[in-house]
């Protein structure tokens, strides 16, 4: 039951990604392009002067940014910090299941191998001037819903597991040594 309940959610991810990417081109309407009336219709005439589709723009999620519930900050941790709930938690967030190695990499401070491959340089969950001030509320609400584009939701994972993520991530922030 659990299986095919996360092979319909992979199944749903999937689909809805797709969506998301073929979704412009339905914005076209059926329209055709219209040619120049000085062109000519003869194809075998002129076979490079064929029109190609113009690409289509990718979509900006720069200014894209959370969207958290306004009480949020009020949310409060019903899992206790334990060395058993980090621990889950830091499983989560380096295995695929929770994948936040990939854009926050193993200290949280960012991955800079896949950085070329982002939308922006991800938040350093090892700032330890940052991080104090989020409550673990904000941090379960930005993990759950993440930026629309640029950080993916982590829906899937269970409410609990969102928690445990929260504690691992509270690990992270870690004072700077002075030179």
């Amino acid at each position: 039951m659990i299986n095919s309940a996360r092979l319909l959610g992979v199944f749903l991810v999937l689909a809805m990604a797709t969506l998301a990417l073929t979704l412009p081109s339905f914005g076209q309407g059926g329209q055709r392009e219209s040619r120049p009336t000085n062109q000519s219709t003869n194809k075998s005439a002129n076979p490079s002067a064929v029109s190609q589709p113009t690409p289509q723009a990718s979509p900006d999620f720069s200014k894209n940014t959370w969207d958290l519930p306004a009480d949020a900050d009020n949310t409060k941790n019903p899992v206790e910090a334990t060395e058993e709930s980090i621990a889950k938690g830091k499983e989560l967030f380096t295995t695929r299941k929770g994948n936040c190695i990939f854009c926050h990499g193993e200290t949280g401070s960012g991955n800079k191998e896949n950085l070329p491959r982002l939308r922006r340089v991800p938040a350093d969950l090892s700032d330890y001037t940052r991080m104090p001030k989020l409550s673990d509320g904000e941090i379960f609400w930005k993990i759950t819903k993440g930026i629309p584009g640029i950080t993916p939701s982590r829906e899937m994972l269970t409410e609990e597991e969102r928690w445990h993520l929260v504690n691992f991530v509270r690990t992270l922030a870690k004072e700077k040594p002075k030179p």
